[in-house]
């Protein structure tokens, strides 16, 4: 997972990630890995538009931003 992290953090390219906040609630964001801080990540969130520290332990899924498709 670490990998994934660091190579967005690298080429500035958003993750979609599966997250469960403290209150045991999921939601998906799009966010921009500004720093990796041990266990935590510094990023922009794409959904809510403002800083957000991410617990690493909290991030049940981690994928690179989908490419739309293009029909020909």
């Amino acid at each position: 997972m670490k990998g994934i992290l660091y190579r967005a953090m690298e080429e500035r390219k958003p993750v979609e990630i599966i997250y469960l906040s403290k209150r045991n609630s999921f939601s998906q964001r799009k966010i921009l890995i500004k720093e990796l801080r041990g266990s935590t990540i510094l990023a922009y969130c794409l959904y809510r538009k403002q800083m957000r520290i991410f617990n690493l332990n909290h991030i049940l899924s981690i994928l690179p931003e989908k490419k739309a498709r293009q029909i020909s």
